[in-house]
């Protein structure tokens, strides 16, 4: 009798993202053994560091990140492409994993981007590894496109924001998709939700007039950002809107096995930093499935 193979379909969701690491740790402790994994956008970087034995690296990196240590990752550019580069995130991620090639990976693993010529998904499942996961994950007008045999790729989410038809095409008898946008914000305040916080010390240091500068500061600027939105924040909200109705009539034809839905609707699209919060979130949406989980590992 031949096993049945199990197979995880992470969506796209910038910084919620880091939830997938919640999903695939639950799953793990509950004894339910992934055999194929899809991703797009960041559900394609958590992916590949599970799918090259990573992900506990990759935890152990974005656990560490405060507010400023994701501003420094940012490397704004004034070149054509996008308002960010990538290159220092995606440097750090080569360093973590230093597999070349999909074919290298544990466990069958895929990524879906999107032909910019074209408007068709594209399906990367062999060859460069970093490129396949950069190419997924270059969000339009954040990220430079990716060039491959003579086009642009752009994030996957353009068109399949949470690859249910790629697992299956990789094997998955079973697929459990992973949707992190289910709650997002119409309209969110600020692409990094949180500002940072001074400690006790700090504030000492700085003095108590500068700090009352500081915090009126702030206000107006949340105030002026909720009465106007940036240009981003309607970009990426405009993104979330068409990904959303995309999705759900993707699902429709082709639904998963078991759809689990991270509920941090506080994390906005840059907010890296809230690791913690995200995979949180993601282990508690695998408890609440755990009634249709628990037959997966029986059907081994």
């Amino acid at each position: 009798m031949r096993q049945v193979k199990i197979g995880l379909a992470l969506g796209s969701g910038a910084a919620k993202g880091w939830a997938h690491i919640g999903v695939i740790d639950a799953l793990v402790r509950a004894g339910i053994r992934i055999d194929v994994i899809a991703g797009c956008s960041v559900g394609a970087l958590v992916g590949a560091a599970c799918a090259t034995g990573r992900l506990k690296l990759l935890e152990k990196w974005v656990r560490s990140f405060n507010y400023w240590d994701v501003i420094r990752l940012m490397d704004f550019s004034w070149q054509r492409g996008g308002l960010l580069r990538g290159n220092r995130v995606f440097n750090h991620i080569r360093r973590l994993m230093p597999d070349e090639s999909i074919e290298q990976c544990h466990i069958r693993f895929g990524a879906v981007a999107t032909n910019l010529s074209t408007g068709r998904e594209l399906w990367l499942t062999e060859g460069d590894l970093h490129q396949a996961v950069r190419a997924s994950c270059s969000m339009p007008g954040l990220l430079p496109p990716v060039g491959h045999n003579g086009y642009w790729l752009v994030d996957g989410a353009v068109v399949n924001p949470v690859p249910v038809s790629l697992t299956r095409a990789l094997g998955a008898d079973i697929v459990i998709a992973v949707d992190l946008q289910h709650d997002a914000h119409l309209m969110q305040q600020d692409l990094l939700s949180a500002t940072p916080v001074q400690t006790a010390a700090e504030e000492e240091q700085i003095g108590w007039r500068a700090m009352l500068r500081q915090r009126l500061a702030q206000r107006i600027t949340q105030r002026r950002t909720a009465l106007s939105p940036g240009a981003m924040e309607i970009m990426t909200t405009s993104i979330q809107v068409l990904e959303n109705r995309l999705k759900r009539n993707r699902m429709a034809g082709d639904p998963p096995d078991v759809l689990l839905q991270p509920y941090c609707p506080q994390i906005s699209t840059l907010d890296f930093h809230r690791a913690e919060e995200a995979i949180a979130a993601g282990k508690a949406a695998v408890e609440k499935k755990m009634d249709e989980l628990i037959p997966l590992v029986r059907s081994r």
